[in-house]
């Protein structure tokens, strides 16, 4: 009888922490509102091509090994990822040439809500100038969805079509747009980045990413 307690005990004990990990209060405590699409649309992109690590509980949280095909071999890189992005433009527009870094971040925890990476993009348009930008994506909103898509017996991952992974930097740190060259010199402004669903939910199939940056120029001050 004391066996049966106890692992009755046990099962409602996990049912529980899974219930709290997935319906978490604190995860609607720090969310960014998107950017307007007639000021800032976003720029869907691809980013299968990329060394370093993974997108995934595991990776973030320091417990995956990742994928041994584009790891980078430098054990103190094991938190990077990192690759050359083209971000597509309208018709008769030059796409840009996009650097993006992506690091742990240092506050990842669960109980937290918080499974997240720094980002930092160098954004380069041809014969216009460039862009420097830094964010914070959080992924607990992605794998929350994956996690209740799995529970249903669902074919279909990150539910969520085009969910919003930027969110306020834990650790207060400033994101946004840094610096600017070019007709962009002195520009400042915001950034929004989202995720969707892998086509096929293919684990071969790297998912879509949305990108939208809102710049504005400084304000003109007198003396």
């Amino acid at each position: 009888m004391r066996a049966l307690v106890g692992l009755l005990g046990f099962a409602l004990g996990m049912l529980l922490g899974v219930m709290l990990l997935v319906f978490n209060p604190l995860a609607s405590l720090r969310g960014l509102r998107p950017l307007p699409r007639d000021v800032a649309p976003v720029k869907a992109y691809r980013w299968e091509d990329y060394r370093g690590m993974e997108i995934s509980v595991g990776s973030l949280l320091g417990l995956g090994r990742g994928d041994r095909g584009v790891a980078l071999l430098d054990p103190a890189l094991r938190g990077v990822r990192m690759g050359i992005i083209v971000l597509p433009a309208g018709e008769g527009a030059s796409a840009a040439l996009a650097v993006k870094v992506a690091t742990i971040a240092d506050e990842n925890s669960l109980w937290r809500a918080q499974v997240g990476t720094n980002d930092y993009w160098n954004i380069f348009w041809p014969g216009e100038g460039s862009v420097f930008a830094s964010g914070y994506s959080n992924f607990w909103g992605v794998m929350r969805d994956d996690l209740v898509a799995a529970a249903r017996g669902s074919d279909e991952a990150s539910a969520v079509a085009g969910r919003l992974v930027s969110a306020p930097s834990p650790s207060g740190s400033s994101t946004g747009v840094a610096g600017a060259s070019g007709r962009y010199a002195g520009f400042a402004g915001e950034i929004r980045e989202l995720r969707y669903p892998a086509e096929g939910n293919s684990k071969k199939s790297e998912a879509g990413w949305g990108i939208a940056i809102k710049t504005n120029p400084q304000p003109v001050t007198t003396r």
